[in-house]
């Protein structure tokens, strides 16, 4: 029940911040807070498991930080933070139960994992497109410069020379003609998914390693 609970505080509130990262690439900050103080106050209450739960927010929390040093989106780190104190342990709910016990690593791995398409996917958009220019063709598409101002994109062309890494500091405005870009993901989306999936099934990682080793 208490884990059901737990699900039914993060999935809509999750939801409306997937739905403003899509909108806007960003969400407010009072989400983490909701998420998080309702996860502190099931923390004052539960004392069987402490020892593992604080173990997994030492790593989880940590492991949010890094990546947000390394590049992830502020509001896609302090998901994996929230998520932390509010789902430390795998739920009972999963179908598929690994020893891996922190859920919150499960959860960013299985929503990593949702990504490892999008090569593929921009590859048949831009053969489709008549774009299929590698190898830029596996990591964006191209876009009229004057639109792609008003879009969610980083351009992957600087002073005329193209480069599958994404231009982050470029001024738009210097941009004219059909360029080479790259979308900025709005990866609360796939922490949403990845959330229900490891709530519902588990570690996905973990599930295929082992089916591949039976």
């Amino acid at each position: 029940m208490e884990d059901l609970i737990k699900f039914f505080i993060a999935f809509p509130l999750l939801l409306y911040a997937a739905y403003s990262d899509i909108k806007k690439r960003e969400a407010d900050n009072w989400i983490w807070l909701v998420i998080g103080g309702a996860g502190f106050a099931f923390l004052l209450f539960d004392h069987k498991n402490f020892a593992f739960i604080a173990i997994s927010i030492a790593i989880s929390i940590p492991i949010a930080f890094l990546l947000y040093l390394f590049g992830m989106g502020g509001a896609d780190a302090k998901a994996i933070m929230a998520i932390s104190l509010l789902n430390p342990l795998p739920p009972s709910t999963t179908l598929f139960q690994s020893p891996q016990f922190v859920f919150p690593v499960t959860v960013l791995i299985n929503s990593l994992l949702l990504i490892l398409p999008m090569p593929l996917i921009f590859l048949f958009y831009n053969i489709a497109k008549k774009d299929a220019e590698f190898p830029y063709a596996f990591f964006g598409y191209k876009m009229e410069a004057s639109i792609a101002k008003n879009k969610f994109v980083w351009p992957m062309e600087k002073d005329g020379k193209k480069s599958i890494y994404p231009v982050k500091d470029a001024d738009m405005q210097q941009y004219h003609g059909r360029i080479w870009v790259t979308p900025k993901l709005p990866f609360l989306v796939f922490i949403l998914v990845g959330y229900t999936i490891s709530y519902l099934f588990g570690d996905v990682l973990f599930a295929f390693v082992s089916f591949l080793l039976q």
